[in-house]
This record gives structure tokens, C-alpha cells and sequence, in this order.
């Protein structure tokens, strides 16, 4: 009987969502809409390749691919993708899962687990695992220890890496985003089961799930996920990315359409592998983020743009690659989008596309962003410097080649001084500009490899300029002597 209204209400579901993309009086169908919303997006933001799904409390109502993946081939629902801190949530519904077995106590301290946790902070001791769960620890975003693709590194490798680190926010109280907290609930994980992540993630969660295709090693990312995209000059560019089996639980799982629909729809009503408690639990606001923004567990909180109708979502990148889950509760639905690139500075464009859909399906006018304006200004920036550079190493090495004559010795010394100076300033300032916005130059190199380039490009030339000027102060000198 149960199962013969299950069926019914399946079926009632599909006419309904049909019913709704029927076209009326020449008007596009709902379907249409969301599609024809969907190959905008992906011209704004240059996106080669995209799936996405509208998922219902009974699975997919309406799902669709476009373009093609890094190899040049079709995106199909099969086509695989990293889901970046989409992992969060999942890692997150793995230890509520745990604690709900009485593996862990989400309100121990982390050294309860890993005693050997410090940080140069004396207040570091009383973390407890629901602060990482909120970004509430206080531990800082370090992507120095991030996108490390070490083949052996552990998730409990990052525990003696934090012992010179400091917090960077009140415990229990300030919502500091870090992948880094996620890495430690991993290593929470390992401890507490004996097993590998992957390994408990798999038996305890994906499968029962159905997320049957989901990518969690080095080796299946190996064997079948394409190349993602990464922006140079705005263009997407094929980028082979790679694994770090370390940080599985903060942003290295990945997996098709139909993997990441499947945890849509766990989090929705009707679901048996989590219960009602336990999503209520995870969605609920914990720490609020900003003006009717909040965190839950692994889950942010907003209204939909255009809507006060809420909306429970988390979003992911990794190199060449962008997800997003949003869960619609009021309508008991889920939008999952699945991107095959990824730029630092595009990101508000690439989540324009799940946030306009929520829009979309909340019956409001989705809200778009434009690139990073920042971006534009450090492109030119750098690359002004770059032509200024190549251009004063050209002068320079016709200056060297056809000395001028009647400069006195100290006037040339003098040039020479200000020359030195101003070189020396560019070369440790240029990297230094990283570091002020808080990352290191290998992760510009993997985010924002234009700005990357061009700042390697001044630095290279930098040696060679400051070469010739020497040569000329000695030539020009040598003349004057003579």
C-alpha cells in the first residue's frame, strides 16, 4: 500500500511539473524558461560546459546538459565534475550521522579526538567540533595548506601544520570561513572510526544515497574526470586538475548530475537517509553571516535574491570546476548546477546561474553580478607594468649598445642607484602583492593564472633590465674615464 502511494504521488508530482512547463497562448514552458535562463548564463560567464536539475521530494523533475567538457566532448548526465565545498555539507551530514550513532559528541572539544591538536593560541584547546561544523573555531582560511596534492597526505597531517597558526576570530562566536576546519573534521572522522575518509563516506552516506558514481580517490579522478577550465583573460582555458585525498571532506568530492541530485534530495522531506531531525538540525541557522544571512551546519541560509522565500544552499569550486546545491524547503525542492570552470574573480557571475534559477522557481527576477571589478584594475595594473618594463629593458639594451657620450661619472652612478632602487622595489613587491590579499603566488597560479603570469613575467624581466643598466652605467662610465 505504501509503496502504491508512493507511486501515485510520483506520477502526480510529474503532471504537476509538466502541467507547469506546458506552454499557454504561445508562451514558453517553465522547462524553457529555466533552459533558456540557463544558456545566458553560460554566455556571460564563457562556460563551456554545464548540467543542472531541478530535483523534487521524489527525484529529478526536469533536468538538462549543454556544451561540452575539457576533452571537446559532450556534457551528459554522466559527465563527472569536482563539487569544491559542496563537500562541506556532505562532510557535515557524515558526522551528524556519526554523532547520531554515538560515535562522537558534536559538543566535545576537537583535542578530545585528536590530543595532539594545538595552535599558538592558548584558546584553540576548548574548540569544539559544532564550531568547526559552523566556522566558528576561529581558524583561519590557510590555503598555504590547501589544493595540496600530496598522494600520501592525511586528513590528521594538517593537525601539526596548525601549531604556529593563530585564530583569527572569538571561538564560539565570529564565523570565520576555512576549508581547514573540514580538514580536521575528516581527521575527526578517521580517528573515530578507524577508517579511511572516503571509506566511511562511501558505506556510510553516498551509497545508501544512491550516489553510486560520486569520485572520491586520486585514481578515479584519474580515470574519468575531464579537464575543467580556468580563465585567462576572461577566456576559459582546459585545466588538468588535481586530487588532494586529504581534503575530500572540504572540497575535492565530486561526482555526475545524478550524484549530486541524490544529496538534493536527501536533504529534502520524504528522505530515509537522513531523517527529519537530522536535516532540520543541519539546516537550521546557527551564526549569523550578515543581514538575514546565517550558517548552519555545513549549510548557509539567505533569502532567495528577488524573494523573501528562503533558501538553503552551498556552493563549491575547485580548480576548473563550480557547483552549487540550493534547497527551496517551502516548495520542497532543490536546484544542483554543475560548472566546468572557475575563476576566482567570475565566481559571483558563475553562482548567478543556481541563485537566478532559485529565483526562477520562487517566481521572482533573478539578480545578476558582473566580473570582479578588481580584476580589470589588476590586469592593467600588472600588465602595464609588463609593457613599462619590456619597454625600459629595450632602451636599455640599445643604450648599452650605443652609450651616450658626456655623462660624468657621478651623474651615471647616481642613474644607476635609481635604477637599482626602483627594480629592487618591483621584484619584492609584485609577489608581496599576493600575500596582501592573502594567498601565495602557486595559489594565484592555480585561481587567476593571468595574474599569475604577468606578475612572473615582470619578475623575470626585472633581472635581465637590471643586467643592462649596470652594463650601461659601466660603458657610460668607461667612455667619461676615457
Amino acid at each position: 500500500m505504501i509503496r502504491r502511494r508512493a507511486i501515485l504521488e510520483l506520477l502526480l508530482c510529474c503532471v504537476v511539473f509538466a502541467a507547469s512547463a506546458s506552454p499557454v497562448s504561445g508562451e514558453p514552458s517553465a522547462a524553457d524558461r529555466l533552459d533558456g535562463f540557463v544558456t545566458e548564463q553560460m554566455d556571460r560567464a564563457n562556460v563551456p560546459g554545464l548540467a543542472y536539475a531541478v530535483v523534487g521530494p521524489h527525484g529529478i523533475e526536469h533536468q538538462t546538459t549543454f556544451g561540452v567538457d575539457g576533452h571537446g566532448d559532450p556534457i551528459t548526465p554522466d559527465t563527472p565534475f569536482l563539487w569544491g565545498s559542496v563537500a562541506k555539507p556532505v562532510t557535515a551530514s557524515l558526522v551528524v550521522k556519526l554523532a547520531d550513532a554515538g560515535m562522537l559528541d558534536l559538543d566535545a572539544p576537537v583535542s578530545q579526538y585528536l590530543p595532539q591538536f594545538t595552535m599558538a593560541d592558548s584558546p584553540a584547546r576548548p574548540i569544539t567540533v559544532r564550531q568547526l561544523l559552523t566556522h566558528t573555531s576561529g581558524i583561519p582560511e590557510r590555503l598555504d595548506l590547501t589544493d595540496r596534492y600530496g598522494a600520501d597526505r592525511r586528513p590528521g597531517d594538517i593537525v601539526s601544520e596548525l601549531e604556529d597558526a593563530r585564530l583569527v576570530g572569538a571561538v564560539g562566536h565570529e564565523h570565520v570561513y576555512s576549508s581547514v576546519n573540514y580538514i580536521l573534521l575528516a581527521a575527526i572522522v578517521e580517528e573515530v572510526t578507524g577508517q579511511d575518509f572516503a571509506d566511511v563516506l562511501q558505506e556510510r552516506l553516498l551509497a545508501p544515497a544512491g550516489m553510486d558514481a560520486a569520485i572520491t580517490t586520486a585514481d578515479e579522478a584519474a580515470d574519468r574526470l575531464p579537464p575543467g577550465h580556468r580563465y585567462i583573460f576572461g577566456k576559459p582555458v582546459a585545466l588538468r586538475t588535481g586530487f588532494a585525498p586529504a581534503e575530500l571532506g572540504s572540497g575535492y568530492l565530486g561526482g555526475n548530475l545524478g550524484d549530486l541530485a541524490a544529496f538534493a534530495r536527501a536533504n529534502l522531506s520524504g528522505s530515509t537517509v537522513l531523517t527529519a531531525d537530522q536535516r532540520a538540525r543541519l539546516h537550521a541557522p546557527r551564526v549569523a553571516t550578515g543581514d538575514h544571512r546565517s550558517y548552519g551546519l555545513g549549510w548557509r541560509t539567505w533569502d532567495v535574491f528577488g524573494s523573501h522565500e528562503p533558501m538553503v544552499w552551498h556552493a563549491g569550486a575547485a580548480p576548473g570546476f563550480q557547483t552549487a546545491v540550493v534547497l527551496l524547503p517551502e516548495q520542497g525542492r532543490a536546484v544542483v548546477v554543475l560548472q566546468n570552470a572557475y575563476g576566482s574573480f567570475q565566481e559571483s557571475q558563475l553562482l548567478d546561474t543556481s541563485w537566478g534559477l532559485a529565483s526562477l522557481l520562487a517566481r521572482a527576477r533573478p539578480e545578476l553580478h558582473g566580473v570582479e571589478p578588481l580584476y580589470t584594475v589588476l590586469l592593467s595594473v600588472l600588465g602595464t607594468i609588463c609593457l613599462a618594463l619590456i619597454a625600459a629593458l629595450t632602451w636599455s639594451i640599445r643604450r648599452a649598445t650605443r652609450p651616450r657620450m658626456g655623462m660624468t661619472r657621478p651623474r651615471v652612478l647616481a642613474g644607476l642607484v635609481g635604477w637599482l632602487a626602483a627594480l629592487l622595489l618591483l621584484v619584492g613587491g609584485l609577489p608581496a602583492l599576493s600575500r596582501l590579499f592573502g594567498v601565495t603566488m602557486s595559489q594565484v597560479w592555480l585561481w587567476a593564472p593571468d595574474l599569475a603570469g604577468l606578475t612572473y613575467l615582470a619578475v623575470g624581466v626585472i633581472p635581465v633590465l637590471t643586467i643592462c643598466r649596470v652594463v650601461v652605467a659601466l660603458r657610460a662610465t668607461r667612455i667619461e674615464s676615457s
